[in-house]
């Protein structure tokens, strides 16, 4: 786990100064910020570099603002740290991995960021046979990881470019949502576990490389099965 990147997002840095101490003791890289309007509306796992998880801090962050921020950080390992027993529904509901109390001993919320990096380590998808996927619509280049699309450049954020290359990679059949968790957000598949990031990035890709994204022509949804990649003849 040495030199893995943890995001600790908190109201109160300075209460957590054992907590950082322990976790870059055993090599971890650790950033810190508030919780901000700023924060919820980026998506903190496009930067470079990326965090491999989020541990964010509820205690002292008015609910409604801390559970907003839960779902948005979801869409990447995240772990929740709880001031009490009554809010560990809440943070698996809006797609936490793991939570654990505010109060816990520095050691326990290391060991459970390790045990979720472990479980979640993204499984290589499958590479596409060329470095360069070009149809009447799309070319893409896998190494360069630009994408034009009818002729024109598309701006795709990191996480949005591994999504098309996974779709493009996987064929024309279908992929159900624990797939495309697994492969691009490198989340091990649950029961139950929620969708709605997936289906925001979904919307997202779509605005930027279909014609039509209320008709979609790349992207296909596929009624009860989860989406396909629709290559041109």
């Amino acid at each position: 786990m040495a030199g893995r990147r943890i995001l600790l997002v908190s109201a109160r840095p300075d209460a957590r100064g054992d907590l950082v101490a322990a976790l870059r003791s055993n090599s971890f890289r650790v950033d810190i910020e508030a919780p901000s309007a700023q924060l919820a509306d980026e998506d903190v796992y496009d930067r470079d570099p990326p965090p491999d998880l989020v541990l964010l801090d509820t205690t002292g962050v008015p609910g409604d603002v801390a559970w907003s921020l839960a779902a948005v950080l979801s869409s990447g390992r995240l772990i929740v740290l709880v001031d009490g027993a009554g809010h560990v529904r809440r943070a698996f509901e809006a797609g936490a991995e793991d939570c654990v109390n505010a109060g816990a001993h520095p050691d326990e919320v290391g060991a459970r960021i390790e045990a979720v990096l472990r479980r979640t380590d993204r499984v290589p998808a499958a590479e596409p046979d060329a470095g360069v996927y070009v149809d009447r619509r799309l070319w893409v280049n896998f190494e360069s990881r630009q994408v034009w699309v009818r002729g024109e450049p598309a701006q795709l954020t990191p996480r949005e470019f591994r999504l098309l290359e996974f779709f493009i990679a996987h064929g024309s059949g279908p992929l159900s949502h624990d797939e495309i968790l697994a492969g691009v957000w490198g989340r091990a598949p649950e029961k139950h576990r929620p969708t709605e990031v997936l289906k925001q990035y979904i919307w997202r890709l779509r605005q930027k490389i279909e014609a039509d994204p209320e008709k979609p022509e790349i992207v296909l949804t596929v009624p009860g099965a989860g989406y396909r990649f629709a290559a041109a003849t």
